[in-house]
């Protein structure tokens, strides 16, 4: 058993929010070993805070991640509490783990396990609100989102992928790094082949046992990007819209900001694409969209 410890950070990472900087050092739960995550919650306590997951790119860190999304800056004034571990090396690079059988199963003993063991022990720690549970990632932590969406949809109620991949899209392949050998999930080789059946067989397979609500998630990608391609948006839209039952419903222009295309399904309450004209890898964070997508605004 490992024991839960919560070591300050404060000398290391001094905050320019009101919120406090922290650690989580250990947790159980956490078979493929991560290093402490970093902490930031509200600087006084006012009921159970929601729990945010945040998951760096390839080569990134939690830290490099924390200021990547400008979620600190709601800490105090939505009551959450943000978590930003860093990856074990994959190849010498900074990657999550998203194409390994181990983590693409429920209690799998792989990435995915270790990160909702971290989860499960912040709810525990700061008396989190287990109705307010999200996870969102760029790249690599975007696909990792998807994994997690899949793996542990009892215990997240949203997720948010910048720039991401369906889950399991990786399976089979060695590595789930720019190095791989195997890039046709990236690159969209699988994405233009599969039907959104396969995609959403592939999802339900990473917890076979569940017949539950899975959480309600936004896709980002942009139209330019040539490390994970803009097929990739449709695809992990025709994974999701599978395994809720959703279809296309309509197209929104220039929301929430210029050149980026909403696309919704159903009500858009659960599903939700945006499509960044002309956008790179990894288009700019929307705070406001994804913290008022997820309830909380």
């Amino acid at each position: 058993m490992y024991l839960r410890v919560v070591i300050s950070l404060a000398a290391l990472l001094p905050s320019v929010w009101a919120s406090k900087t922290s650690a989580i050092a250990t947790w159980e739960e956490n078979p493929t070993s991560l290093g402490s995550s970093i902490v930031i919650t509200p600087s006084t306590s006012s009921g159970k805070p929601a729990i945010i997951l945040g998951l760096h790119p390839c080569g990134g860190t939690g830290q490099m991640y924390q200021s990547m999304t400008t979620l600190p800056s709601y800490v105090d004034k939505l009551n959450l509490v943000l978590l930003y571990p860093t990856s074990k090396s994959q190849s010498g690079m900074n990657c999550w783990d998203a194409h390994s059988a181990k983590s693409l199963k429920h209690d799998g003993g792989g990435d995915s396990e270790s990160l909702a063991g971290l989860v499960k022990t912040a709810l525990k720690t700061y008396n989190g609100d287990p109705n307010k549970v999200f996870v969102v990632g760029g790249s690599s932590g975007a696909m990792e989102s998807n994994v997690l969406a899949a793996t542990y949809p009892d215990l997240f109620k949203g997720a948010a992928s910048w720039s991401g991949v369906p889950a399991a899209c990786w399976a089979g392949s060695p590595i789930s790094t720019p190095m791989s050998s195997d890039l046709s999930c990236p690159l969209g080789k699988k994405a233009s082949t599969y039907t959104a059946q396969q995609w959403g067989d592939l999802a339900r397979g990473c917890d076979t046992g569940y017949n539950g609500t899975y959480p309600k998630m936004m896709v980002v990608h942009g139209t330019a990007d040539t490390a994970v391609t803009i097929n990739n948006l449709k695809a992990q839209l025709d994974q999701w819209s599978n395994v809720m039952g959703l279809t296309f419903s309509k197209n929104t222009s220039n929301t929430p900001v210029a050149n980026w295309k909403r696309i919704d399904y159903g009500d858009g309450t659960l599903l939700r694409g945006y499509e960044v004209a002309g956008g790179g890898h990894i288009p700019a964070f929307q705070a406001d969209e994804v913290l008022k997508f997820w309830g909380l605004i």
